[in-house]
């Protein structure tokens, strides 16, 4: 199997993660390419050159939850993905997919020239994760000793990494303390240390 992925990608960042705690990681081969270029290597398996993409002989996924899924059938840890009937897990991870969504789109915004940015994206991205994690705040679980490797959780410890890393929120730890404390079972997994977007990964905005 061939991951496609950029390093500072938090969609491919839960890839690896599962990947990694699913003790399947040594069967992948990491391929780095750049973000919207003509040149990507994975524009070789399909048109439209995102990542994650997930090559596996003829079979080519090109969503962070299906690889996921298609990950879970290959590792002996309960899946990541929850059932069909699990409405509250599907929920959960709705809700934190959806908070990693909008803090990929904040991040990317400050990343344009000042003359580029829209100053509606970035105050509409910054309210909505305001909003996400006061909401996460009062309802974030105790820490767990061995913290869930879900989909829904992964993507919460991802979107909490963008917003670190990018700063878009320096003091949340100080104003949320239950939800920093949810977090440090995950910081001290090797996986999430080994995957920590860079500034080395940074990967420059090109036009599409």
């Amino acid at each position: 199997m061939q991951l496609y992925y950029t390093p500072n990608s938090p969609y491919a960042r839960i890839c690896r993660i599962v990947a990694i705690e699913g003790g399947i990681m040594d069967g992948i081969e990491l391929v780095q390419v750049p973000l919207r270029t003509p040149d990507s290597a994975a524009l070789r398996h399909g048109p439209l050159g995102k990542i994650p993409l997930l090559v596996d002989g003829d079979l080519v996924l090109g969503e962070s939850r299906l690889i996921c899924g298609y990950l879970d059938q290959r590792s002996s840890r309960p899946p990541s993905l929850p059932g069909a009937n699990d409405w509250q897990a599907l929920a959960h991870e709705s809700l934190m997919s959806g908070f990693l969504e909008g803090v990929t789109n904040w991040s990317r915004e400050t990343r344009r020239s000042k003359s580029e940015q829209s100053a509606f994206i970035l105050q509409v991205e910054q309210q909505r994760a305001i909003r996400a994690l006061d909401h996460l705040e009062r309802t974030a679980a105790a820490p767990a000793t061995e913290p869930a490797i879900t989909y829904g959780d992964l993507a919460l410890v991802a979107a909490l990494g963008m917003v670190d890393f990018y700063e878009l929120v320096p003091d949340w730890r100080a104003d949320r303390p239950a939800l920093a404390a949810w977090l440090e079972p995950y910081a001290a997994l090797s996986s999430v240390r080994e995957s920590v977007p860079t500034q080395a990964a940074m990967n420059p905005l090109t036009p599409r």
